[in-house]
């Protein structure tokens, strides 16, 4: 230790900023950590403004956010704040949930940054849509089409959105204990990454939301998002990326007299993994049926509440993101341990917000094949 600080030798000095962090990861308000060490909400907000907590104080600070006190000692490596992600404006949603996903994916980005120092992830593969204009909706089938053609995909049926887009280089998670009302979002950095809510637990709009994220990662480099605008053009493309108009054109089931056959539109579904609603959707884009019969559908589906389930949703395997734990089983554990050290963070809260836990060390080919 230093005489004069309470900082470990060879560390920066203390920083506010990694305080508000780990908090906002944790998703706890000033009120809440100034009551569990004994401080006043005044002295944590000066905390996090730089002031620098006593030997105690850090302490019950670190112990309560299951973080090491380096944490506390080191920039912010790599700060990312909604602007810059791939994130759906919502007005339910509020400024603190916002900031507690967005410091969680900091840690997120930090961990997945390390572990890639380690071990070899798979290349990142977007295609060039430069050439088409995303403000016409057929370009954006016609992108959508180009990635299934580069991607060797074929016309059929998707089997693993989250195994495709692991395979394509970007890292999927799904975060813990937060609202509904948050979406998934994505992160185009340098290794992109899509983060997902698993609150939300239909299979159908987990896959859609990754297709979703997908369209923002192919079609809006360099964008701003979370618009009406890009919001549509992202769903357009994973409508017509999961359901493409030549295939779906031939399978979408015909109408029974003038009705839906909801039986043969529940066979449709489980074949393409998507849901009744948004095949309706599609159906509707491609002029395969009225407005009007749209609008009947989505009336039906919610009078008979499947809003949030719908029938044949329980006959669809989840899909399970597997590239980063897989990284991980790859590393011996005591490897991982100094990679969560070297962060700042410990195995609690990575489990607690991520889900992610090593199974045990494994022997290490150093490159890792999806």
């Amino acid at each position: 230790m230093d005489l004069f600080s309470n900082k470990p030798l060879g560390q920066e000095s203390y920083r506010g900023d990694k305080l508000k962090v780990a908090r906002m990861a944790k998703g706890f308000s000033l009120e809440d950590i100034a009551s569990a060490i004994g401080k006043t909400r005044q002295s944590i907000s000066l905390y996090e403004k730089g002031m620098q907590p006593t030997e105690e104080a850090l302490d019950a600070i670190c112990a309560l956010l299951s973080i090491e006190r380096n944490f506390l000692f080191s920039q912010r490596a790599y700060p990312i704040e909604a602007e810059v992600c791939h994130f759906r404006s919502l007005r339910s949603r509020t400024q603190t949930m916002t900031k507690s996903v967005m410091a969680r994916a900091e840690i997120f980005e930090e961990v997945v940054r390390s572990v890639e120092r380690e071990i070899v992830f798979p290349d990142v593969l977007m295609p060039d849509v430069s050439a088409f204009n995303i403000n016409n909706v057929n370009d954006i089938e016609r992108a959508a089409e180009l990635c299934r053609r580069e991607w060797e995909l074929g016309l059929g049926p998707i089997s693993s959105m989250v195994n495709l887009v692991e395979k394509l280089g970007v890292v999927v998670t799904a975060i813990r204990g937060v609202d509904e009302k948050v979406d998934a979002f994505s992160v185009p950095h340098q290794r992109p990454f899509i983060i997902r809510n698993d609150a939300k637990k239909s299979v159908c709009r987990f896959r859609f939301d990754i297709a979703h994220e997908l369209g923002h990662l192919v079609l809006h480099d360099g964008i701003t998002t979370g618009d009406t605008i890009t919001e549509g053009q992202a769903n357009r493309f994973a409508s017509a990326f999961l359901m493409p108009r030549a295939s779906f054109s031939k399978e979408f089931p015909a109408l029974r007299g003038r009705q839906f056959d909801w039986s043969k539109l529940v066979e449709f579904k489980l074949r393409w993994k998507v849901s009744l609603k948004a095949i309706i959707y599609r159906a509707s884009s491609l002029g395969l049926i009225t407005p009007e019969k749209a609008r009947s559908g989505f009336l039906f589906l919610n009078t008979k509440g499947y809003t949030k389930e719908e029938p044949g949703d329980e006959q669809i395997s989840a899909e399970k993101p597997t590239l980063l734990n897989r990284a991980i089983e790859v590393l011996p554990h005591r490897e991982w341990l100094t990679i969560l050290a070297s962060i700042g963070v410990t195995e609690e809260i990575i489990h607690e917000l991520f889900g992610i836990k090593h199974l045990g060390a494994t022997k290490n080919p150093l490159r890792l094949v999806v």
